[in-house]
């Protein structure tokens, strides 16, 4: 394995050629978290008025589904997780509802994420990308463009931007022992490109983002979902990299 440097909407950015993550990128807007040390084991509430942390933890059910840093993980990780008990229950790792990503700007997300208890039912959603603010319920959300797991570890790659919504198989299934890294790319937002460990799994402008304005500022969204029912799902983060133009 080897670092090598490419050129994405302009900017150059170096990767890992035998894993594909970004390990670094010329941009002037750029932002990284691995999740390491003890501040990040515990993630403050939504709306708690935590201040100096980036990411807030949305908790929906009684049993309670969690989000926590996981204890001695290698490069560090979060954990997002539902139990089994009957009921809505929401795992969200998100920024609080502080948008600050223009997607129209060549924004680039791109994260490493396993699913370690895949999605047990039919509603059980695993998602991780960009969206607006927190709603009851990913499929809710007044814009987005992300991956999902729905009742498998088969990925999908959706996206709405106030008026159309697409969603597209990636062909990509995995297993509670893969990792997965995924790279959103909205350089071009007529033809945002979505690749999942180097492979690219969109076709050419299959994703045609329109959103501008405010619509088109969003925050990474990470986590698991569920409407009613006894599913269960945890998906680990390893890390979270997004860039953009000034």
């Amino acid at each position: 394995m080897g670092t090598k440097a490419r050129y994405i909407g302009g900017v150059q950015s170096f990767y890992d050629d035998g894993t594909f993550e970004t390990v670094h990128k010329m941009s002037p807007v750029r932002y990284q978290d691995d999740f390491l040390g003890a501040g990040s084991l515990v993630i403050p509430a939504a709306g708690s008025g935590e201040s100096g942390a980036d990411w807030v933890k949305k908790i929906v059910g009684a049993a309670p589904p969690a989000v926590a840093g996981v204890a001695n993980a290698i490069g560090g990780q979060i954990s997002c997780a539902l139990t089994s008990a009957s009921q809505k229950q929401d795992a969200g790792l998100y920024w609080g509802d502080q948008k600050g990503i223009d997607v129209t700007k060549g924004a680039v997300f791109e994260a490493r994420i396993r699913l370690s208890v895949l999605p047990s039912a039919t509603g059980v959603q695993a998602v991780a990308g960009l969206s607006s603010d927190w709603i009851d319920g990913p499929d809710n959300n007044t814009c987005y463009i992300q991956v999902q797991a729905n009742g498998s570890g088969l990925l999908s790659v959706r996206s709405y931007d106030g008026v159309t919504a697409t969603a597209v198989s990636s062909g990509v299934t995995l297993t509670t022992a893969d990792w997965a890294i995924v790279r959103i790319d909205c350089t071009d937002v007529t033809d945002v490109s979505v690749f999942i460990n180097g492979d690219k799994v969109t076709t050419s402008s299959q994703i045609n983002f329109a959103a501008t304005g405010t619509l088109a500022v969003l925050q990474p969204y990470l986590g698991l979902y569920k409407a009613s029912g006894t599913g269960v799902g945890t998906m680990l983060i390893d890390f979270v990299k997004i860039w953009q133009n000034r």
